[in-house]
């Protein structure tokens, strides 16, 4: 049955649900070894993932090693070491007047959910929310996103192969084909794209009441006070942002700069870029490329929002845009109010950082904020002002890859959160046995009601309910 026939589409829900609830093994090892299996693709097929993301994105082998596949081990074995204990029912009992409570809590799965990917990091994206699904025992769709095609076909090949559709599939396809999967009845859909996307994505999924998690993207800040300035410093930021080509969620959008340390820093800067890309960064073996045509003119626009400092040049028919950094930025910019998601980096000089963080130009709800600096009273400052559910300090990027540290954005930048347990917690829910054994029958509780029962219920309510 190919991946775009409506019915198909529209009954995978319920043949998964089906599939679900109908089955007499929802046990820990179970739901590991589908798990363990996801694991054994990657490592069958490293060679050709890392084909299809060069493919797709002229992402480096490095890159790809580092930045999804070990990311995807990594989380695997974590949540196989953990599941275990994350599963365990809870137990309590109460006593209360005439009675005893008794209450036990599991994590349950939703059932069927639905995951819709971006292009960016292709693998990563579609397959770390199926392992927190997958571990909390419920069946999935992934929808990869059409804009990195050789990876999301590699990924429907390898999975559909392993996985009956009943459990885990993929089905690729265009917008229209994640406008049918959306409509469908599923019992949680996973976002990862756009802030424009999400909403309508939101949008479809509230008409349905289906719950969503939308993972979005943000003008992640980055400062750098008087007391940050170093050459690893330079090193890590220029790294963050830079990786993909700087199509990160979480990168580094733009680099407020003391004033102080302004034109060292970006005399550094160039020596990093240098260092790391070489004087062609287009000839470069370790710099990846634009995602595609339509992205490609939208970052292009960008560079002349400011003074090129640094790089600045482009090649169409290889959509490569070269490293740069831009200086100068025109009053009212675009670019203070856009989503960079490229290979460029504003840098903008500050003089004190009660006045910037005030400012228009620090998106308070963006997915992550950075700030590098020994100046502990300053860090506090910006900790406190950013409403974003991970700072980093003195690091970028690599939070994003600890299973301990959920994943996720607030506002603007979206809302729900994955990684670790708290992936396994965000596709489950707590269903509750509650249990009552009598030992006194209270009439009093019945109407009718009497003052004397009103005063007792007041003076021992905490006994009584």
């Amino acid at each position: 049955m190919p991946d775009n026939d409506g019915h198909f589409l529209k009954t995978l829900p319920e043949r998964q649900r089906e599939d679900l609830f109908s089955s007499a093994d929802l046990s820990v090892e179970t739901r590991k070894k589908k798990l363990l299996k996801l694991k054994t693709i990657l490592l069958e097929h490293e060679t050709a993932f890392i084909q299809a993301l060069y493919s797709d994105l002229g992402r480096p082998p490095f890159e790809t090693i580092s930045s999804e596949i070990t990311v995807l081990l990594n989380e695997i074995d974590y949540v196989c070491k953990h599941l275990a204990k994350w599963s365990r029912p809870v137990r309590s009992r109460y006593l209360k007047f005439g009675y005893v409570e008794s209450i036990k809590r599991m994590r349950h799965p939703y059932g069927s959910i639905l995951i819709i990917s971006s292009w960016n990091y292709p693998l990563q994206l579609a397959l770390m929310p199926a392992i927190g699904a997958i571990a909390s025992g419920n069946r999935c769709v992934i929808k990869p996103s059409e804009h990195a095609p050789a990876t999301g076909e590699l990924l429907r090949e390898v999975i559909n192969h392993v996985f009956p559709p009943e459990q885990l599939t993929v089905v690729t396809g265009d917008a229209q084909t994640a406008s049918l999967l959306t409509s469908s009845p599923f019992d949680l859909i996973f976002f990862t794209g756009s802030q424009q996307t999400g909403k309508a994505v939101a949008r479809q999924a509230g008409s349905q009441l289906t719950p969503v998690i939308l993972e979005l993207g943000g003008k992640n800040p980055c400062i750098m006070d008087e007391t940050g300035f170093s050459k690893a410093s330079i090193q890590q930021i220029i790294w963050g942002k830079f990786l993909n080509a700087g199509q990160t969620c979480i990168a580094p959008d733009t680099l407020f700069v003391h004033q102080s340390i302004y034109e060292k820093t970006l005399s550094e800067i160039s020596a990093s870029l240098s260092a790391f890309y070489g004087d062609r960064p287009q000839e470069s073996a370790d710099y990846g490329r634009i995602c595609n045509d339509a992205h490609f003119q939208k970052v292009v626009d960008l560079i002349g929002k400011g003074d090129v400092w640094h790089g600045g040049q482009y090649d169409r028919n290889d959509r490569f845009i070269e490293p740069t950094v831009v200086t100068n930025l025109k009053p009212g910019s675009s670019i203070f109010q856009e989503e960079i998601f490229g290979p460029v980096l504003p840098v903008i000089p500050y003089t004190d950082i009660r006045t910037l963080l005030s400012s228009d130009m620090i998106q308070r709800d963006a997915l992550t904020g950075y700030i590098f600096s020994k100046d502990n009273k300053q860090i506090l400052q910006f900790t406190e002002h950013m409403k974003s559910p991970t700072i980093s300090v003195n690091q970028v990027i690599h939070h994003a890859a600890n299973p301990h540290v959920a994943f996720g954005g607030i506002g603007r930048s979206g809302y729900g959160a994955y990684h670790g347990k708290t992936g396994f917690l965000a596709f489950s829910y707590d269903k509750t046995d509650y249990k009552a054994y009598h030992y006194i029958h209270v009439q009093g509780k019945f109407p009718p009601y009497s003052d004397r029962n009103m005063k007792l219920l007041k003076k021992l309510r905490k006994w009584l309910l």
